[in-house]
């Protein structure tokens, strides 16, 4: 392959990016830091995108429930934006693992239409909780001939991700297991998990994306869960113990961030929150900084 599978999700469009690309080494300026463009302030897409620059930020990633609301303006704007679009989180409707086929054959094809989006957006990642409570209220129950409903799950899964693989690879994207707590989801809480069926998988453009707030939530130790899981890890989330920007609440980053860089993790921290803990023209530009800071100091 000419690009390298590690690479996937450091993907940005073309010019600016190539300048931009060379200066993300940061020679030492420390993580590349991406924002959920609907926490970034302002009217028009654009503004957002303009906002995110000046408040330090290296990238945007796009929040896929929201699609239809930004696209097409979007897509107006993004030969002007001063910054590449790094990541895709949902966007897909139904789920691999619902219990019905026929929701599960839609589910791929609507991954397909999200990839060529992402494709045409130069965005590199598509993050994925493979089944949430919230849209799924039909889900599997029965563990047929194996040991467990997860069990069963497990491997409704594998049999599909390859195919979803290999469409993401012919647009230069990587499918990535997005593990989420238990009151989100009942199966994928955890990274070890989400690592243990990369393994599986086997395939270059399947990985995992590694949330701190889920994990706060799910691992007994996060520095032993990244370590078992570092050939798989992709992309980062992070985001304070409330979900809110990083920096004003409880969450000790320190030790994960000490685990990704023994690890050589060198793909984005994308600041993934649902809310903010004042104005966003105020504590945006200081989460950045909080956490340059916090990683500089792992």
């Amino acid at each position: 392959m000419s690009e390298n599978a590690n690479d996937k999700c450091n993907r940005v469009p073309a010019l600016p990016v190539a300048t931009w690309l060379r200066q993300a080494s940061h020679g030492g300026r420390g993580p590349r830091i991406s924002c959920r463009l609907e926490v970034l302030p302002g009217d028009r897409v654009l503004d957002r995108l303009n906002n995110a620059a000046k408040f330090g930020f290296d990238a945007v990633s796009l929040p896929g429930r929201f699609l239809n609301d930004y696209l097409d303006e979007l897509r107006g704007c993004l030969a002007d934006s001063p910054l590449p679009l790094v990541s895709m989180s949902l966007g897909f409707s139904g789920s691999l693992l619902s219990p019905h086929k026929k929701v599960r054959e839609q589910c791929r094809d609507s991954f397909l239409k999200l990839f060529d989006i992402c494709a045409e957006l130069g965005v590199g990642c598509v993050n994925v909780p493979p089944i949430l409570i919230e849209d799924n209220p039909d889900r599997i129950t029965d563990a047929g001939p194996y040991a467990s409903v997860e069990q069963a799950q497990d491997v409704l899964l594998i049999e599909q991700l390859p195919a979803l693989g290999d469409q993401a690879q012919k647009r230069g994207l990587i499918f990535l297991l997005e593990p989420v707590n238990r009151y989100e989801s009942e199966y994928l809480n955890t990274v070890p998990h989400a690592a243990k069926l990369c393994e599986t998988l086997n395939h270059d453009h399947i990985g995992l994306t590694c949330d701190f707030f889920h994990m706060q939530l799910e691992e007994l130790s996060i520095p032993e869960s990244l370590s078992k899981a570092s050939k798989w890890i992709k992309h980062v989330h992070v985001a304070e113990n409330t979900r809110v920007e990083p920096g004003p609440g409880s969450l000790n980053f320190t030790p994960g961030f000490q685990t990704l860089k023994k690890m050589g993790y060198s793909g984005f921290i994308e600041l993934e929150c649902r809310k903010l803990s004042g104005p966003a023209e105020k504590v945006l530009p200081k989460s950045v900084k909080y956490i340059r800071r916090l990683w500089k100091q792992a």
